[in-house]
């Protein structure tokens, strides 16, 4: 087990271009399990590929275990990684895949079949070892692909979106069975996903990348509850929070109609987005005096709750939903109709401000 530090560390694939992985500064403790989280072509499969050694450093240094591993061959950094598409040999069997690495190392025999034997009890493979990848289900594959890397007993578990390529049933086990694995070995494992599920239900801490640059990393929680800026709450929770861009900003307080929202910090451009995620609305009656009237579009169904998507029936001068869309939670005694009009309200404890320039909470500054 080991901590891991990105020390200012950069990808530059193209000097004329922005850097894939910009300035990145992180610390992972020891036996943590971190999940990087972002869209496609923010940077996080270069970072792990980085710590890998798969992808060198051009800027910056990466440490593990207090050792500068930045120019250090990926072999030799005491990293085991597990792919997207399970690169297993497809001529060997599941004991043989698993052992390959060890071979290689000349380890004795009596102590690979120790280690491969372990790793087959802890993820249930005993009747699949002299299997070859052919005859598996990709679940199991991705098992096997998991006991390569848990064979070698490393210091750290790189982990390159493992469950892609896994039905959606098959990917809500396999993810909890990870994070048992993980929890029991104690190893430090950094893990990509684009899947923000995935990393909010996975990850002791999760890390938020945009564009290169780490927008924040907290925990599941504290990222939802706490987010530093626009794109992180728009991330981060399904359905999408609700954003409310220039709400003026009078006297130290945002004005929605008849509402004044007291702000913390101040706000640089003179406006504010509001953020409201979809559990943070009350239904409300036609002649409250804050009602928002919105008209349902569309009504998901979950069985023990529905989220509806609204249009405002009315707007206001300067003001603009992202989307165009408001989306609210409603528990299953309350299912409205297409068509139908709903008065809402925000609770005025759950709601977040942004700055309407930078993005940035205004909690948070």
């Amino acid at each position: 087990m080991a901590t891991v530090t990105f020390d200012r560390a950069s990808r530059i694939f193209d000097p004329q271009q922005k850097p894939a992985v910009d300035d990145l500064n992180l610390e992972i403790a020891d036996g943590e399990f971190l999940v990087l989280v972002g869209p496609s072509g923010c940077g996080k499969s270069t970072s792990l590929r980085m710590l890998a050694g798969l992808e060198p450093t051009n800027t910056g240094r990466i440490h593990i275990g207090g050792r500068d591993v930045t120019s250090v061959r990926p072999r030799d950094r005491d990293v085991a990684m597990v792919f997207q598409s399970y690169a297993l040999y497809p001529n060997m069997t599941a004991r043989q895949n698993m052992a390959f690495a060890l071979e290689n190392h000349k380890m004795s025999k009596s102590e690979i079949g120790k280690r491969v034997e372990e790793a087959a009890r802890i993820l249930q493979l005993g009747d699949l070892l002299d299997r070859k990848p052919g005859k598996m289900s990709g679940g199991q594959r991705q098992r096997v692909a998991m006991g390569r890397a848990i064979v070698r007993q490393p210091a750290v578990f790189c982990m390159d979106e493992p469950l892609s390529n896994l039905d959606a049933k098959l990917r809500v086990s396999t993810r909890s069975e990870i994070a048992a694995l993980q929890r029991r070995l104690g190893t430090t494992t950094v893990y990509v996903t684009h899947d923000q599920t995935e990393a909010m239900t996975m990850g002791d801490r999760v890390a938020v990348l945009l564009d290169g640059k780490l927008q924040q990393v907290a925990s599941p929680d504290r990222l939802y509850d706490h987010p530093d800026n626009t794109f992180v709450a728009g991330f981060i929770g399904s359905p999408a929070i609700t954003l409310v861009d220039g709400l003026p900003v009078v006297e130290g307080a945002a004005v929605l109609g008849r509402h004044r929202y007291p702000l913390t910090g101040p706000a640089l451009s003179g406006t504010v987005t509001m953020g409201v995620r979809p559990e943070s609305w009350d239904l409300v009656g036609e002649d409250h005096e804050q009602a928002k009237a919105l008209k349902v579009d569309l009504v998901e169904a979950l069985g023990s709750e529905f989220f509806v998507y609204a249009s405002p029936e009315s707007q206001v001068e300067g003001i603009t939903i992202r989307g165009d869309r408001i989306t609210v939670r409603l528990d299953k005694r309350h299912r409205p109709e297409i068509g139908d009009t709903l008065h809402v309200v925000p609770r005025a404890d759950e709601v977040h401000f942004f700055d309407g320039e930078t993005g940035v909470n205004l909690q948070q500054r």
